[in-house]
């Protein structure tokens, strides 16, 4: 059953950041400069009936990790605003999206670290039906030490993907738009909170941000995968929920300074509407909301709501009238 407006209207936790965060982030944004960038792509559909360029692209990041992704620069004159999308965890990357070249704007659609062809999913046999709940297993590890743990490589390949594209032609590197799904969007929020090129925000239904016992207890997605590094060790847990302090996106609220779009599900079984509106209160910028009322984690998406509130939104931040 679908949680009330006004109850998640008021969500507002108070903050638990801990001391050395930007100190932590700053060490490990500069420790992303041993890597080198190795970026690569190729034209995958170019011709005089066609609007756009399509690029199969990738980039080495934190840990020599090789990210890869889908670049559309549509052929129009000068460097091109973009927006850069991050999916769900333990989801395929989505369509391009028609609506952002018929604008004039480049996109580049990210492979979160470990997905696309680097997803292994279970053979099934003859039969047999896919667990709708089936999650990759990249947070079943390293609470116990902060540096170990996946989300911070997964955060660092959002400024390692920023810096791609300010090496790549046709792109403006000072019009860029993060977007994100859920977990994506919390790579998003990063984004913005450690970088001044970005210029606005979409966050569709986020959920990493107020990881407190309400959202864990939704049991799906990420959070069965979490709960279990929590239960494997009771003299460990508190140590571990204060490594999670510092990937928690609610602790970068205070930093986005730039317009941002949210969407919500009052039904979301995923993504916690209060979750959702803890991140929104606590955030001190020009920001909408997008509510649906009866709808869940795919809120807005069925109907192309959410997709023409984006591009609206898009078209305002990069064309303003």
């Amino acid at each position: 059953m679908a949680i009330s407006f006004d109850e998640c209207f008021q969500t507002y936790p108070e903050l638990h950041s801990p001391a050395d965060l930007d100190e932590f982030w700053s060490e490990a944004i500069r420790d992303l400069k041993n890597f080198p960038i190795k970026k690569q792509s190729k034209a995958l559909l170019k011709g005089s009936i066609i609007k756009e360029t399509i690029y199969d692209i990738s980039f080495q990041s934190w840990q020599n990790a090789t990210i890869t992704g889908t670049l559309v620069i549509p052929r129009k004159r000068g460097d091109l605003p973009v927006v850069i999308h991050f999916h769900d965890y333990g989801h395929e990357r989505p369509a391009i999206i028609k609506g952002l070249t018929e604008t004039g704007v480049a996109q580049l659609i990210i492979d979160l670290r470990g997905h696309g062809t680097q997803l292994v999913r279970p053979q099934l046999k003859e039969g047999e039906v896919a667990d709708p709940d089936w999650t990759p297993g990249y947070f079943t590890k390293g609470l116990d030490g902060k540096d170990s743990f996946y989300m911070k490589g997964l955060y660092l390949d959002v400024i390692r993907a920023i810096e791609f594209l300010r090496l790549t032609d046709g792109i403006d590197g000072e019009k860029i738009i993060l977007s994100g799904k859920s977990l994506g969007a919390s790579l998003a929020v990063f984004g913005a909170a450690f970088t001044n090129r970005v210029k606005g925000l979409i966050l569709e239904t986020p959920n990493f941000c107020n990881i407190d016992d309400t959202q864990l207890r939704l049991e799906k997605n990420w959070m069965k995968e979490i709960n279990l590094q929590l239960a494997s060790s009771k003299t460990k847990k508190t140590a571990m929920k204060k490594s999670l302090a510092y990937y928690d996106s609610l602790n970068f609220s205070k930093k986005i300074k730039i317009p941002t779009l949210v969407s919500v599900g009052l039904d979301d079984k995923i993504s916690h509407p209060k979750s959702v509106f803890a991140l929104f209160n606590h955030m001190n910028c020009d920001k909408r909301m997008q509510v649906y009322p009866t709808e869940g984690n795919e809120a807005g998406l069925k109907g192309e709501k959410q997709n023409g509130a984006n591009l609206e939104f898009v078209r305002e931040i990069f064309f303003p009238e």
